[in-house]
Formats: C-alpha cells, sequence, structure tokens
C-alpha cells in the first residue's frame, strides 16, 4: 500500500468513529502526569497540537494560558476540538506539511499522532515539526512500543483498521536525535499499551 492509502484508511475510521473516540478519551486525566510535565519543561507560551483529536490536550492546555494551535487531519474532530477548546486555534492539516513559517512555536504536542505516520515519511515529518519550533523549542512526540508497521484491528475500532507504526525503544531515540533534537527525558507508560513518550528540544 502507499503511504497516502495508509494514513487515508485510518484518517476514513477516525471520521467513522469520531464520536465513539471522543467518549473514550474525553478526559485529561488519561494523559495529566505527561501534560503537566511538558507545561513544566515548556518555555513560552505559542503551543502546536499535532494530530489534536476533539482537542481535549488544547483545552487543557489553553486553559493554563497557553496559546494553542491544533491541527489534524480528520474534519470531524477540527470541528468538535473548536467547541471543546474555544480559546485554541484548529486547522485541518496534514503533519508531514505544516503550512506555518519557521520558528513559530515555543512547543510541540504530538500525542499519539505521529505513529500513524509510516517510517519512511518519519525523518521529513520530523524536519518539519525541526523547522516550525523555536530555537530550543520542546518536543513531545508519543509512540506504542514494537517494531513493525501494520494495520492493527481492535474491537474498539468495530471491525476497521487503523495503521500504526510502531518503535522499539533505542530505535524512537535515535530517530529523534537523527534530527537534531537533544533528548530531555523519557517516560515508559506500561498502564494500558507500553507508549513510549520523549521530550526533546531543538538543538
Amino acid at each position: 500500500m502507499t503511504d497516502s492509502t495508509e494514513i487515508e484508511k485510518t484518517i476514513q475510521v477516525y471520521e467513522e468513529l469520531a464520536e465513539d473516540y471522543c467518549k473514550a478519551h474525553s478526559d485529561i486525566a488519561e494523559i495529566k502526569n505527561i501534560a503537566d510535565n511538558f507545561l513544566k519543561k515548556l518555555k513560552g507560551k505559542k503551543v502546536l497540537d499535532i494530530g489534536c483529536g476533539p482537542g481535549r490536550d488544547a483545552k487543557y492546555f489553553s486553559e493554563n494560558g497557553l496559546e494553542v494551535t491544533g491541527i489534524d487531519l480528520t474534519s470531524s474532530f477540527v470541528e468538535i476540538a473548536s467547541q471543546n477548546a474555544p480559546k485554541a486555534k484548529f486547522i485541518k492539516m496534514d503533519m508531514r506539511k505544516l503550512e506555518f513559517p519557521e520558528n513559530t512555536f515555543d512547543g510541540i504536542w504530538a500525542c499519539a499522532s505521529f505513529l500513524h505516520i509510516p517510517k519512511k515519511d518519519a525523518k521529513n515529518t520530523l524536519l518539519e515539526f525541526r523547522r516550525v519550533l523555536k530555537p530550543k523549542g520542546l518536543l513531545y512526540l508519543s509512540v506504542k512500543q514494537g517494531t513493525e508497521e501494520k494495520f492493527v484491528k481492535k474491537e474498539e475500532y468495530k471491525g476497521r483498521f487503523k495503521f500504526f507504526a510502531f518503535y522499539t525503544e533505542d530505535e524512537f531515540k535515535d530517530l529523534i536525535k537523527s534530527r537534531n533534537f537533544k533528548i530531555l527525558e523519557k517516560v515508559i507508560d506500561e498502564k494500558r499499551d507500553l507508549w513510549v513518550n520523549i521530550f526533546a528540544i531543538k538543538e
């Protein structure tokens, strides 16, 4: 399958199950300790929420005084997020082709979104993240631990499939460092699936 097919199919599943996703992931408690860590490390107020979903995290950040721009390729999420987080701004946009000038944001928050990008697009996507971050800007990324790239079927997807790129911890760290980011901290979350959370800064 082509990259675009992998992403298009995944976006279609999010569109079809948008309401279910909102209900399942509406509570900031699910990610609050990581979000608070981001707030603590961030220097500045302008944040880009990449793969913002229905706006749960953008709402939390905007309520904590940040200027948040959220992007997502799922139209339904952009609409829902605009209602859920009225203080933030939301745009339908592809993270692989960010439509912002260089050095725009103090921080990037990409929670459970980068993992839908095929690995052969990963380095160029990170270069886009780097481009729009200010010098010493903060980057947060999370992926699921593993070694494959594949379509995954789960009961919550109601017979549908989403594409995921899985990473080992070392593979993920090496990828981030290869794009001239300095890793500040890694957090392994074993509550549900094994998540690898990385905080890094633009060097």
